[in-house]
């Protein structure tokens, strides 16, 4: 077991920065106990309004776990295992806990109380690339013929626990992206991370990013040695798969001529610039990790000045996804983006501080609470019938978009939105 700094809060935030560059720092009980700041920004903490289910005391039992090597009975293994992961009380916390590096460590411990054998296989399926490409087109077969309704109304996958996941899948693409998509005079080459499922279920995203790369006269570069960004197997503690997928990744991308290693979806980015902390052991990790940069970041860097979208006439709302704004902090990147749209009013949507219940697989795991979330988040759009909601994660848009509303906001990723006012006629 590692050995972790601990210290007293009244020696200032000051003194827990330089804690924490020596180790991973958590607060006494005490210091937590008297704070409270993470409170307003924990979703489960605000849907529910226990103290159980607040970051200070997961904080407490994250301390037995960990440094006292103490078990944890079922009740506190079930309110640590209610946390989401958004990592907003760490974002907000004055003592820069780091709530992320303990919680993983505590899921290594806990993963085999936590996960169900269907939850298991999913991420095993996650992590095979060529098997979800044997499987993807008897997928699109199942979707397009009855059986889908038959199978749905004879309620076998109620019985299996898999109704909600089944729900939760659209209609995949049936062929991949090209290795390349070049432009004349190209000023250079990234490579584009597509993540496990976005090429199948999320390729709309991925092409219009690739045509607006392409406009700011970029060559794009798809490596199919690519895999999985690992945040799945990793924040669900299967490390050895997670830090496998990694590895793959980091060669992958080493091999490739490009100047970044641009992503769509923050979920993947956020695991992605994490890659020297959790994989110190990788000598080019640190490479990779220097050129990963968010699609929006990117374009505005190499945006033309002769590059002018035009304004569509609508009500836009912007979602701040729990990985943009708690971990990467780059969400006036896409502002800044969509601020090139002419004569269009963007705004954010309310409550931007909070989760919206996807947390990756935590809309599978945690059903009553992933919806009270997301539903919360589309209440601010009942009076906006025309509303188009974007959102710079994939996860996070499925997730909105199985919301109940009567009038549902069109979801996009905010680079589709801009390809859309750029390239439609």
């Amino acid at each position: 077991m590692d050995s972790f700094d601990f210290m007293d809060f009244d020696s200032g935030s000051q003194n827990a920065e330089m804690h924490y560059q020596n180790g991973p720092y958590l607060p006494e009980a005490s210091d937590c106990m008297r704070c409270g700041v993470c409170l307003n920004s924990c979703p489960t903490y605000q849907l529910t309004q226990d103290e159980q289910e607040g970051p200070r005391q997961r904080v407490q039992s994250l301390r037995q776990l960990i440094q006292h090597q103490e078990t944890l009975d079922s009740q506190k293994v079930e309110h640590l295992q209610n946390c989401i992961q958004c990592r907003a009380c760490e974002a907000v916390c004055p003592s820069q806990m780091a709530y992320a590096d303990y919680f993983e460590r505590a899921q290594q411990q806990l993963t085999e109380r936590s996960f169900s054998t269907w939850g298991k296989w999913g991420l095993q399926l996650v992590a095979r690339k060529k098997l979800r490409r044997i499987l993807l087109p008897w997928m699109k077969v199942y979707q397009s013929t009855k059986w889908q309704s038959w199978l749905r109304k004879s309620g076998l996958f109620d019985g299996l626990g898999l109704a909600r996941a089944e729900n939760y899948l659209s209609e995949p693409e049936s062929t991949y992206l090209h290795s390349e998509y070049t432009v004349q005079d190209a000023q250079g080459s990234v490579a584009l991370f597509t993540g496990c499922l976005a090429e199948a279920f999320d390729r709309k995203t991925l092409e219009d990013a690739i045509k607006l790369i392409n406009a700011c006269g970029y060559n794009v570069i798809v490596s199919d040695s690519q895999q999985c960004c690992g945040a799945m197997h990793y924040h669900n503690g299967d490390v050895a798969t997670a830090k496998d997928l990694m590895q793959q990744n980091i060669d992958a991308f080493a091999r490739l001529p490009y100047e970044a290693v641009v992503y769509c979806a923050t979920g993947c980015g956020s695991q992605l610039t994490e890659y020297s902390r959790l994989m110190p052991e990788s000598e080019k990790a640190g490479d990779v990790v220097a050129k990963v940069m968010e699609v929006s970041r990117f374009l505005n860097q190499h945006w033309p000045d002769d590059l002018t979208p035009k304004a569509v006439n609508s009500e836009v709302w912007l979602h701040h996804p729990c990985s943009q704004r708690n971990v990467l902090k780059n969400q006036q990147d896409t502002l800044h983006l969509l601020q090139r749209i002419g004569g269009q009013r963007v705004q954010e949507l309310p409550e931007n501080h909070l989760c919206c219940g996807a947390g990756g697989s935590y809309m599978l795991t945690h059903p009553e609470q992933a919806d009270a979330l997301r539903d919360r988040k589309l209440a601010h759009l009942t009076d906006q019938p025309q509303a188009i909601l974007l959102s710079a994660n994939y996860g996070c848009a499925l997730h909105l978009t199985k919301g109940k509303h009567s009038s549902p906001p069109k979801i996009m990723h905010p680079v589709s939105y801009l390809s859309q006012c750029l390239f439609s006629e």
